[in-house]
C-alpha cells in the first residue's frame, strides 16, 4: 500500500472486526442455574431443585407412596463449586400434618457442577456404606410459568 494512512485504516478496520466478534465468555454460573430442575433416572422417587435469584435453596423429594419431604436452604458458587446448606426439612405422610425440623448441614457435599443446554450434572460425595463414593446426578431444566409467562 502506497499511502500509509490506507495501511493504519485496514489495521485498524481489522483490530474492530476482531475484538467485536469475541464471545462473552464470562457468563456468570449463579445465572445458570436459577430456576427448578427435576432428577433425570429416578425410580421410586421424584427429586425436584429449584434455585432462586435471591441465593435460596429448594429439594423437593416425592415418594410413590405419597410421602414427601423438602429442604429448605441456601446456596453458594464459587467457578463450579456449589454449596448448599439447609435451614429446615418439612415431612409429610399422607394424611398427617407437616412435620417442621430445624437443620444445619450440608447437602450434595463437595459437589461440582456444569449445565449444558437444559441439563445440570451435578457430581458430589456420597456415602452410602460409610465410605466415600463420587457420586453423579443428571436434573433437566423444567420450565415454570411467572408472572411474565413462560420461563426456563
Amino acid at each position: 500500500m502506497k499511502n500509509p494512512t490506507s495501511a493504519i485504516s485496514v489495521l485498524l478496520l481489522f483490530s474492530l472486526s476482531f475484538f467485536s466478534c469475541k464471545k462473552d465468555r464470562n457468563v456468570n454460573p449463579e445465572n445458570l442455574i436459577k430456576g427448578n430442575w427435576e432428577e433425570m433416572d429416578l425410580n421410586g422417587l421424584k427429586r425436584s431443585l429449584n434455585f432462586t435469584k435471591d441465593n435460596s435453596f429448594f429439594l423437593n423429594i416425592v415418594l410413590n407412596d405419597g410421602s414427601s419431604s423438602q429442604f429448605i436452604g441456601s446456596y453458594q458458587i464459587q467457578g463450579d463449586r456449589l454449596k448448599i446448606t439447609t435451614t429446615e426439612k418439612l415431612e409429610q405422610e399422607q394424611g398427617k400434618p407437616v412435620q417442621r425440623t430445624p437443620t444445619n448441614y450440608t447437602l450434595y457435599e463437595n459437589a461440582t457442577f456444569s449445565i449444558t443446554g437444559d441439563i445440570l450434572k451435578l457430581n458430589y460425595t456420597s456415602y452410602p456404606a460409610d465410605a466415600p463414593v463420587n457420586t453423579p446426578a443428571k436434573f433437566r431444566r423444567l420450565i415454570t410459568i411467572d408472572e411474565g409467562g413462560l420461563t426456563p
